[in-house]
Parts: C-alpha cells; sequence; structure tokens
C-alpha cells in the first residue's frame, strides 16, 4: 500500500493498469490480447509461460487433463456418455375382480327320498366289490305242433284239362277259347284284363265241380288291377276260402293256380252251350294296364 500511497493513489480502483505493456517480472501478461481473442466458450489456461485461451471442443468431446505441467485438452468420452433425460413413468393400475361365494350350507330335515349311485374310490370314497356270479347257460328246445285239424271236402289230386273256356269283355262280348285252352300252343287265351277297363271276365268250366283252376301263363301282365273269382248257385257269389296264385296273373310266368272251397249249392249252367260247373274270374279294380296277359294251357283239379 505504500507504493500506491507514493503514488497519489488511495484505492485499489482508482489503479489503471496497462494491460498490454510486458510485465514478466511482475506475473501479468498478455491480457489484453487473451480478452480481445475469447469467444463465447472459451476458457483460460495457463501456459508454459503466459496465459492461453482454449476454444470449445467437439461437441460431447469432455476437458481432459493431461498431468502436471500439461494443457487439458479436449478428448472423446473414454467411456460411454450418459444422459439423463428426466420421463414420465406411468403404472398400469391392475385390479382382480372377485367372485364372491354366495353359496350357504345349512342342515335342514330331508323332505324328499334321495337316491344317489356310489362309485369306486376315489370318487366317492367307497370301493366297490364286484363278485363274479356265474350264470348256467341252459336252453330248451321245443317242438312245436305244426298238425292242425279241420273239416274239409276230401280233395284229389287228379287234374285234368278244362272242358269250357270262355272269353268277355266288358261290353259283354263272348269268345269260347275252349279248344286253345287245352291245346298246348303257347300265348293263344286272353286273360283278364283283356281291355283298359273293369268287368273284363274269364270263365274257366268242368264236368265236375273242382277245387282249383291251374292256369299256364305264358306272358305275364303288367299294370294295377285286381281280379276276384266267383262261383254260380243261381247267382255270381265270391268263391271261398279264394287264394289267388297268379295275383291276378301278375305274379310271373308259368303255371299259376286259383284254389277254393267247393260249396254244396254250386250249380250247372249254360255258357256257349256248354252246360259246366264256372268259375268266372272277373277283373273288379283297375287303373293301368301295360301289358295283357296272355294264357297257353288250362286245367282243373277234381273235388
Amino acid at each position: 500500500m505504500s507504493l500506491l500511497t507514493k503514488a497519489g493513489i488511495e484505492r485499489l480502483s482508482e489503479l489503471i493498469i496497462d494491460a498490454d505493456k510486458d510485465w514478466q517480472a511482475m506475473g501479468i501478461t498478455n491480457i489484453r490480447q487473451i480478452a480481445q481473442a475469447m469467444a463465447q466458450g472459451d476458457i483460460v489456461v495457463r501456459g508454459p509461460s503466459i496465459l492461453q485461451r482454449i476454444s470449445p471442443g467437439i461437441l460431447g468431446y469432455v476437458l481432459t487433463s493431461a498431468g502436471p505441467g500439461h494443457i487439458p485438452a479436449w478428448m472423446p468420452v473414454p467411456g460411454e456418455l450418459e444422459y439423463y433425460i428426466p420421463a414420465w413413468i406411468f403404472i398400469t393400475h391392475n385390479e382382480a375382480i372377485l367372485v364372491v361365494d354366495k353359496s350357504h350350507s345349512e342342515s335342514i330335515s330331508v323332505g324328499s327320498e334321495h337316491v344317489q349311485a356310489y362309485l369306486d374310490a376315489p370318487g366317492d370314497n367307497i370301493r366297490r366289490l364286484d363278485r363274479a356270479v356265474t350264470l348256467i347257460d341252459a336252453e330248451a328246445i321245443v317242438a312245436v305242433d305244426q298238425t292242425i285239424n279241420r273239416n274239409v271236402v276230401p280233395r284229389s289230386g287228379l287234374s285234368i284239362l278244362c272242358d269250357g273256356f270262355v272269353e268277355e269283355t266288358a261290353a259283354a262280348v263272348q269268345t269260347n277259347k275252349t279248344a286253345e285252352a287245352r291245346s298246348a300252343a303257347a300265348n293263344d287265351l286272353n286273360l283278364c284284363p283283356m281291355t283298359d277297363s273293369v268287368g273284363d271276365k274269364i270263365y274257366i268250366g268242368s264236368n265236375y265241380p273242382f277245387w282249383q283252376a291251374q292256369i299256364l301263363v305264358g306272358t305275364n301282365g303288367s299294370g294295377n288291377w285286381t281280379d276276384v273269382a266267383y262261383y254260380w248257385n243261381g247267382a255270381w257269389v265270391a268263391c271261398v276260402d279264394e287264394v289267388d296264385g297268379s295275383s291276378s296273373f301278375l305274379h310271373g310266368t308259368g303255371l299259376k293256380t286259383i284254389t277254393h272251397t267247393p260249396q254244396g249249392d254250386w250249380a250247372l249252367s249254360v255258357i256257349q252251350g256248354m252246360n259246366l260247373y264256372w268259375m268266372m274270374v272277373r277283373t273288379d279294380f283297375f287303373v293301368n294296364r301295360v301289358a295283357k296277359p296272355l294264357g297257353s294251357q288250362v286245367w282243373v283239379a277234381i273235388a
């Protein structure tokens, strides 16, 4: 302070320093040059003998010490550079929805019968003991009595050629075909129905009452109709116990039979000048005819 007082300066703020002057001995050097050259971001360090300016390094570099007696320098980060960035962290709010058990057990008296099947363990903690039961397989074979007693008129197995055969259409047109019925020529007899209508007839006659008419069918009929057999007792009545083995001449070719039980009132009748016991086969139901049935020869089984 004595030096300042001698120069007439009483305060340090009154001191004017020539920054451009070489102050080698006093330790102040080149301050002016550094101040004028300084830019934003520059820093000042002590060099070997004077102050030095260090400009900012490359973005991301750090000021690294080179050790005692050396000027620091901007250098790459020796390791990973960690950046800390503030961020909001949202945590999902989870919650479990539990179903409340609303069941309620209470001992009450049984109001009705309760039956429950038990199972083997561990289903209901019961072990069922299955005992082996031996069953004897016995069976009896019983012979069925196939005999039947019935009062019937004795029948013979004698078959002879018919004594008369007449065809008659629904229009009452009759044709005597007796000779054809007794011959072996094929398909020369028209069987019912002869025309596409209800009422066509054939007459099978014999000198003796007969229980079966036997017709050799040469051509099977095709269509939908029904024939019914009748006998004469002063009027035409349905034959008793009729069994039509020809199925109205719709049952294939070959020898077909029409069986009945001869009645005691069966009477003789004259047709085409022939006084015989006649069976009339008439078409009583008719829908359609695709093929006309034809016969070849006719026999009767006499009673």
